[in-house]
């Protein structure tokens, strides 16, 4: 929301002082599709026909389009002051076009729609002579029910009236009626409308409902008793687990459940669960965290909300609880069905299937996709079918969702917008006044529509922790706590659905967390991504190639073949042009592929898509400018652009003709949108992000059935991405080489809290990268064997593949030597350096820094390696937390091969250990 501070007051409420602040919001961002109208639904930021806003030839960028008779209820709370502007808006509608298609209505008119295979927008209502008017209606505001403005009638071609108006709380009624001369071409807009209000913020009020009543038939009401007699019984309260998961996660099960009440569904695998009642309709009404016996939930929620041509309908829920902090399970006997809602029609139970093909080619440490159980309701409406879907898995505290809207009617619906999840979770912290940053519920969420950033957290689009105006008795004055959970796309989709045609969402996973310790909830995260989306567990040994030269090529083919080498990535600058389709281009890199295949070495490139610029035709518009520029990456091409239809197409074809295995995408979709009209596979701003989102990940998982690996920096890890960025300073890399072990090995230290080594690449520049000259360099690789050497044992030993960037992996025999030793060294201990990462020490320069793997599944159950970053040899004696190692009495510590002890685990399962730690070099253990 748009809200600006204006001024301070301070007032007394008992014995609390409270600071209220004066902002205002501007009405378009509140919940519009809740208001009330005859003909189609209010739409932001246009007119109801889809035009832009316009009244009397003066263009506006902000403002709610509506169509007589109607009415935008709204419960002021602390707002005191309206304004907006209100007129006809102009149209150029040719209501005689190709795609003009009309449905009649009772009253003998009809309804015309613009209709295409990807968009049916309302355009308006048949007036005189079988066309549709000039329209002319009446602006009324009513406060309390009184009438405070009134506009009198206006025509289309008036200029637009201003409203500045004192309303001090109670009611608001922003309402549009015809003018007398029928409905047709009421095509109203409330310009700018703007609330000022203080500290709680006005929302939209549910208006009555006056359709027919909603009920499950008494058929479908026994059939799911029925079915839900089927499941086997589990006992409430549902038991805390007696073990620890991230010890030995072999009990943790997936199932559905009956209870004792015959109408409700647990889905349970003995760390979190969620409860649903089924009658009078789906609704969840708990959602554990069995780890800790604690609740997640507020109070009883739906399954989401559909906004369907401008309508706003919820996915099953129960109305409605009579407090919103806590609930008690009587009240949840007593609620009814929420009105114009999805109503659930039957539930089925399976296991779980793969969401995308996953062709196994090369060393991975969980070859495995994620094993569980699938809990599918089914609910209609009219002609459309909706299932939501829920997948609990073996082994983790984790849940994914998504949902189906599938068309069985005669004529395209459009889906406006969805909200996934629409949650009302027990809230973080509950505070009096307002923090800069709230303590949000103990849950980790994420979702595969992500993009923009090399971390999760940055790449987070569809996470939003909204205020609950109902949960009146928050302790927070302003009623802003953030303890609504809604899952959605930040803007559109606004996609058409086809007659006999369905659309997916995205995938939400929900990980509820049992400890706010930063280890433990990383621990948490880096065993879902294993689960979930096991191909980040591939990790292959990777030269970084700048040449695309055949002979050069085959020159580091045969190194790498020679010291256990397992790829080769033809990096930026190297030359090769995946765009090119001239059948030289295929045959030369086929034969380096055929010859590096024959070498066991796999090949691949790289390919810049976003952060370029093609023309004012094919890149995405500035929907603040109306033209190219001041986007992310200051201009990239659209995907839905026939240009980007195109690169899709070449890069396939590309892999295809040559047979590479790996794929390097730089500037990948960061998120874009555009308001291009004129692009050939979208409409127009709203839908624009989706269907460029659409492209990308088509590919990503095409590649993934492929058996393409691929380094991509953007966060796609969940659309079947293999690796991003660790995070590093590109520039850091042009200094000195001493500085650049240090810098590496803090980047790796920070970069593994909630992300696997496996997940991540850093960075060796051999040769020349941003600048610094020789002595930011490794190349001559011979002179400088012992920083070469720093580089690979801190890089593999932490299990993270770094982009090792020059012509070549060694010089001299005496390098050569060098390498194979690391590599042997590295393959040794393959599987427990690809485990979790415990961190011990961070690197400051002052003193030893390390980290510890992990893994209690092993034989050899962890791996120390600590390094002296000082020109001094230093002895130190470490206390190693072995909890993790699931180690209870004593181990067995080895150092380099050599000297072993034995140690008894404390009560806090530590052991101390001494260590002699060369200068500026390292030291490492096997603990058994």
């Amino acid at each position: 929301m748009n809200h600006k501070v204006v001024l301070l007051f301070i007032i007394k409420v008992g014995i609390c002082s409270t600071v209220l602040s004066q902002t205002s919001v501007d009405v378009g961002d509140l919940e519009i599709a809740l208001g009330n109208q005859t003909y189609s639904a209010p739409i932001k930021n246009k007119s109801i026909t889809g035009e832009g806003l316009s009244v009397a030839g003066e263009k506006f960028k902000k403002g709610i389009g509506v169509h007589a008779e109607s009415l935008i209820k709204i419960k002021m709370n602390n707002g005191y002051r309206f304004t907006s502007k209100v007129g006809v808006n102009d149209s150029q509608i040719d209501y005689s076009g190709p795609h003009v298609k009309t449905i009649p209505l009772t009253d003998g008119k009809r309804i015309f729609y613009n209709v295409t295979p990807t968009l049916k927008q309302f355009i308006g209502v048949e007036g005189q002579q079988g066309k549709v008017n000039k329209g002319s209606v009446v602006f009324k505001v009513l406060h309390d029910g009184k009438e405070v403005f009134n506009s009198g009638l206006m025509h289309q071609g008036d200029k637009a009236k201003k409203i500045d108006l004192e309303v001090k709380r109670g009611v608001l009624e922003l309402v549009v009626e015809d003018g007398g001369d029928s409905a047709s071409g009421d095509h109203a807009v409330w310009i700018d409308p703007q609330i000022e209000y203080m500290e709680i913020a006005p929302a939209i009020a549910e208006q009555e409902y006056t359709g027919e009543k909603q009920e499950l038939s008494s058929k479908v009401s026994t059939a799911l008793k029925k079915a839900i007699g089927t499941l086997s019984e589990i006992a409430l309260p549902l038991k805390q687990p007696d073990y620890d998961w991230l010890i030995d996660n072999s009990k943790v099960k997936a199932n559905a459940y009956k209870t004792d009440t015959d109408v409700d569904i647990v889905f349970s695998n003995g760390l979190i669960s969620r409860t649903f009642r089924l009658l009078p309709n789906l609704a969840t009404i708990d959602y554990m965290n069995q780890m800790t016996g604690e609740s997640l939930l507020r109070s009883v929620s739906n399954e989401g909300v559909l906004t369907i041509d401008g309508i706003n309908y919820s996915i099953g829920g129960l109305s409605k609880q009579p407090e919103y902090g806590y609930t008690l399970m009587k009240w949840v006997d007593q609620l009814s069905v929420v009105n114009n809602s999805f109503l659930i029609d039957n539930f089925e139970v399976k296991e779980l299937t793969d969401r995308m093909a996953w062709k196994r080619v090369r060393w991975a440490s969980n070859k495995e996709m994620p094993k569980g159980k699938e809990l599918v309701f089914t609910l209609k409406k009219d002609d459309i079918i909706v299932k939501v879907h829920f997948a609990l898995y073996d082994g983790i505290p984790t849940l994914s969702k998504w949902i189906e809207v599938i068309n069985k009617g005669e004529l395209l619906v459009q889906l406006n917008a969805f909200k996934l999840e629409q949650l009302a979770m027990v809230e973080g912290e509950n505070l009096v006044g307002m923090p800069d940053h709230w303590i949000k519920p103990n849950i980790h969420i994420e979702s595969d529509y992500a993009f923009g950033g090399m971390q999760q957290k940055n790449s987070d689009k569809t996470t939003y922790w909204e205020r609950d105006p109902r949960y009146t008795s928050q302790t927070n004055y302003p009623l802003n706590l953030p303890c609504l959970l809604e899952i959605k796309p930040p803007l559109g989709p606004d996609v058409a659905i086809q007659p006999g045609k369905s659309l997916t969402t995205f995938r939400v996973w929900e990980t509820p967390i049992d400890s706010r310790d930063q280890e433990r909830r990383g621990l948490f995260l880096r065993k879902m991504y294993r689960t979930i989306s096991p191909w980040v567990t591939e990790n292959p040994i990777f030269l970084h190639l700048v040449s695309s030269d055949e002979e050069v090529i085959k020159t580091a083919v045969d190194q790498c073949a020679e010291v256990g080498y397992e790829m080769i990535i033809l990096s930026f600058g190297s030359g090769v042009n995946m765009e090119d389709e001239s059948e030289a281009n295929y045959e030369k890199y086929k034969r380096m592929v055929d010859y590096a295949h024959s070498k066991g070495i796999e090949l691949g490139g790289y390919s810049l898509l976003s952060s370029r610029w093609i023309s004012d035709e094919v890149d995405v518009i500035n929907p603040e400018t109306g033209k190219r520029g001041g986007m992310i990456f200051g201009s990239s091409p659209c995907l839905a652009s026939d240009w980007g239809y195109d690169y899709f197409r070449k890069i396939k074809k590309f892999f295809t003709k040559t047979g590479m295995n790996v794929f390097e995408n730089d500037g990948s979709y960061p998120g874009n949108v555009c308001a291009s009209t004129t692009h050939a596979h979208h409409n127009d701003l709203e839908d624009s992000q989706w269907k460029q989102y659409a492209q990308i990940q088509d590919l990503y998982k095409w590649m993934r059935g492929e058996g393409i690996y691929m380094n991509v920096p953007d966060f796609y890890i969940n659309s079947g991405s293999n690796k991003t960025g660790i995070g590093y300073r590109e520039v850091n890399w042009s200094l000195p080489r001493d500085r650049q072990l240090v810098l590496g090995r803090q980047n790796i230290f920070d970069g593994l809290w909630d992300r696997t080594p496996s997940m991540c690449w850093t960075f060796t520049p051999l040769t020349q990268y941003h600048g610094g000259g020789a002595a930011a360099t490794i190349e001559p690789l011979h002179e400088h064997l012992t920083d070469y050497k720093n580089q690979m044992i801190q890089n593999y030993g932490s299990g993270v593949q770094s982009c090792y960037r020059g012509p070549r992996l060694y010089d001299t025999d005496e390098t050569k030597e060098v390498v194979i030793e690391v590599i042997d060294w590295y393959k040794k201990y393959r599987d427990l350096l690809n485990s979790d990462i415990i961190h011990l020490k961070r690197p400051s320069g002052k003193d030893w820094d390390g980290f510890m793997h992990v893994n209690p599944k092993l034989k050899e159950k962890g791996f120390v390696m600590v390094f002296n970053p000082t020109d001094q040899p230093m002895e130190r004696n470490l206390k190693l937390p072995l909890y993790y190692t699931g180690l209870t009495k004593t181990a067995k510590v080895t150092e380099m091969e050599k000297k072993s002890n034995s140690h008894t685990l404390d009560r806090a399962y530590t052991i101390n250990v001494s260590v002699n730690i060369p200068a500026n070099s390292y030291t490492w253990l096997v603990i058994e």
